[in-house]
């Protein structure tokens, strides 16, 4: 499509043309870096490195009283040719119309340029569209003159810029010499709407179509059987899972915002993939899906699972939804637990093929890569960029990383004495934790350690980081604490609850309870932080009176009668529903729902009420799994409750 006149001209004089969102801004040339906004470097590469420099001069295109251009300062002998360029990251721009920018030049005398300007751009395969732009930028009217350079594209471009991996200027000296100055300003992709939004949106299966759905936030509000009330709630939330995945590689998006302006995540994480695998189990079991919708499903996704980049058999923690390229070269102990626990899941509710795949995966991991045997505790993840573990540990055991441990124990990775060697609270040297913990020391399975506690207007409790209902609640997904562990973890669980209940309606006088990780919202900005009680934490989170469903519906583990009064609440206060479920945080301070669903609350909502209509369904299948099996008694052998 060619454009009937540049896009620049509807730009107000002064405007940063990253607040219009019909721009895709790849760089404006103001981070003295010399990074394009997706924080990648621009390099230059020449045969003679001091015949081509860079430098930045403070003569924006738009914002003329602020901002910079960058200026090329060239002398190339005859046939020499240079290339200036950066990457584009798997960038999604296919609903874009064009690429634009602008250009300039200072030639000896105001005369055109000889030479050439070409601009490439190239996909994630190899592939480029070149664009000749010596006749606009190059130009005798390009002397001393901002001039438009816009590069259509094609119908059926060569490049595929749904998946747009670098950009190149390459500058070429024809038979003579060439020098000069060229003058670069705004480098964007340009569309109608919001081309970012739009150019990621495609790749969906579906959206919503709306922010609110008030009539059936009223529907399932009327329904005064609480089992069909949480199955309603249920069968909406699925539908994050039906439609945001990739049409093609079939990964969960780690996120979705609704409304103006729209957002996608598109990018998964291997927390996000288990919260799918188990997102499908629950459908199936709740009746939404049927067992062979659930399998194909499952199976798709282990196709791409199986031909991406791993480190020693270890999922990275962030992928492309798109690319399926790394987006940051680091593995997770954490996340690739609750894979692990998943891969479990899976091969206990289908058998066969997916329960052999599912093996396989289980087989090819190792969590003994992140074991510290000087200490007995397993380190955060590892830097594949800097070729490090990371230098701290999940050392506390009332943490969503207990379920790794679990695993990492029952597969015969770690060794069993590591979950003694696991803090219950903090040594009580360590002055700058919330209390002074009280307890003793005890010995299980010949290993001493300190059996610590802190305590709540006279309950006694086990605390986590910061005090989530996350943090405690998360592994009852899979884990039958509540039924195997009544005196440790199904009482903290509890008392946890409990303490969230009286912090948020007495102690703080909030309409709701449920504090716990969750993103907010401020205009087009998104934010995902941890929210918790700070009284249940060894340092604790604020609350900033941040309420997420996700943490109330978890409750239904251990006080499901006032998990599910509290979620009525919510949805009777608060236009906090939409087409697929309970959105993921309300601010009670200032009644602000944002209105946007991560894949992560959608799985955690989903097999928590799978779990409660169901029996412990999901904790059933984990449990069956011969790794639950060989770790079980772990849960048997501890008693902290009074």
């Amino acid at each position: 499509m060619v454009l009937a006149e540049s896009p620049f001209k509807s730009v107000s004089a002064g405007k940063d043309l990253r607040s219009l969102p019909e721009f895709l801004v790849v760089d404006d040339f103001n981070n003295p870096e010399l990074k394009n906004l997706f924080g990648a470097p621009w390099e230059m590469e020449a045969p003679d490195p001091e015949r081509a420099k860079t430098r930045y001069v403070s003569d924006d295109a738009v914002q003329e009283t602020r901002g910079n251009s960058l200026v090329f300062d060239f002398a190339l002998p005859p046939q020499e040719k240079v290339i200036f360029k950066s990457s584009l990251r798997g960038l999604d721009a296919s609903q874009a119309l064009a690429f634009v920018f602008k250009c300039q030049t200072k030639a000896p005398e105001g005369e055109a340029l000889a030479g050439k300007l070409e601009l490439v751009l190239e996909d994630v395969e190899g592939q480029t569209d070149t664009a000749d732009l010596s006749s606009v930028c190059l130009s005798a009217e390009a002397s001393g003159r901002w001039r438009d350079a816009i590069i259509s594209r094609r119908p059926a471009p060569a490049a595929d810029w749904n998946k747009l991996e670098k950009i190149s200027f390459v500058f070429s000296a024809p038979q003579l010499p060439l020098q000069g100055q060229v003058i670069l300003d705004e480098a964007a992709f340009y569309g109608k709407g919001d081309v970012a939004f739009l150019s990621k949106k495609d790749n969906l299966l579906g959206f919503p179509t709306k922010p609110s759905a008030s009539q059936r936030r009223k529907e399932i509000l009327k329904q005064p059987d609480d089992n069909k009330f949480l199955y309603e709630i249920a069968r909406d939330t699925w539908k994050y899972f039906e439609n945001a995945v990739d049409r093609t590689t079939q990964l969960p998006v780690d996120h979705i915002r609704i409304g103006d302006p729209g957002d996608i995540g598109a990018y998964t994480t291997p927390t996000n993939l288990a919260m799918y695998f188990l997102a499908c189990v629950a459908a199936r079991e709740l009746g939404f899906i049927s067992k062979k919708e659930a399998a194909g499903r499952i199976k798709k996704t282990f196709e791409t699972l199986r031909k991406i980049k791993r480190w020693k058999g270890f999922h990275y923690n962030y992928y492309n939804t798109a690319t399926l390229q790394v987006t940051r070269d680091y593995v997770s102990s954490v996340d690739t637990g609750w894979l692990a626990a998943a891969w479990m899941v899976i091969r206990q509710a289908f058998g066969g093929e997916l329960a052999e795949e599912a093996t396989k995966f289980l087989e090819e991991i190792d969590f003994l890569e992140f074991y510290d045997e000087g200490i007995g505790q397993v380190r955060l993840g590892f830097d594949a960029k800097k070729n490090d573990y990371a230098p701290y540990h999940y050392g506390l055991i009332a943490t969503e990383a207990r379920v790794m441990s679990f695993i990492g124990i029952g597969k015969g990775d770690l060794p069993r004495e590591h979950w003694w060697f696991i803090y219950r609270t903090p040594p009580t040297r360590w002055s700058w934790q919330n209390q002074v913990p009280q307890g003793k020391d005890v010995e299980i399975e010949r290993v001493t350690f300190f059996q610590g506690y802190y305590t709540y207007q006279g309950r006694k409790f086990v605390p986590s980081w910061g005090g989530s209902l996350f943090e405690f609640l998360m592994p009852t997904l899979v884990m039958k604490e509540r039924e195997l562990a009544p005196q440790s973890f199904g009482y903290n669980n509890r008392v946890a609850t409990e303490i969230q209940i009286d912090y948020g309606l007495n102690r703080q006088g909030y309409p709701l309870w449920g504090f716990s990780p969750a993103s907010t919202s401020s205009g087009r900005q998104t934010r995902y932080a941890e929210y918790g009680v700070k009284y249940l934490g060894v340092k604790g989170y604020k609350d900033d009176g941040v309420v997420s469903p996700h943490a109330s519906l978890l409750a239904l583990d251990t006080l499901p009668d006032q998990a599910i009064d509290n979620v009525r609440r919510m949805f009777q206060l608060y236009e906090a529903y939409g087409e697929y479920g309970p959105y993921d945080s309300i601010n009670v301070r200032n009644g602000k729902v944002n209105t946007q669903y991560l894949a992560l609350d959608q799985g955690m909502i989903l097999a928590a009420i799978a779990n409660y209509l169901k029996k412990g369904v999901i904790q059933t299948y984990f449990h069956k799994d011969p790794i639950a099996r060989h770790a079980e008694s772990l849960l048997t052998e501890e008693k902290w409750a009074p």
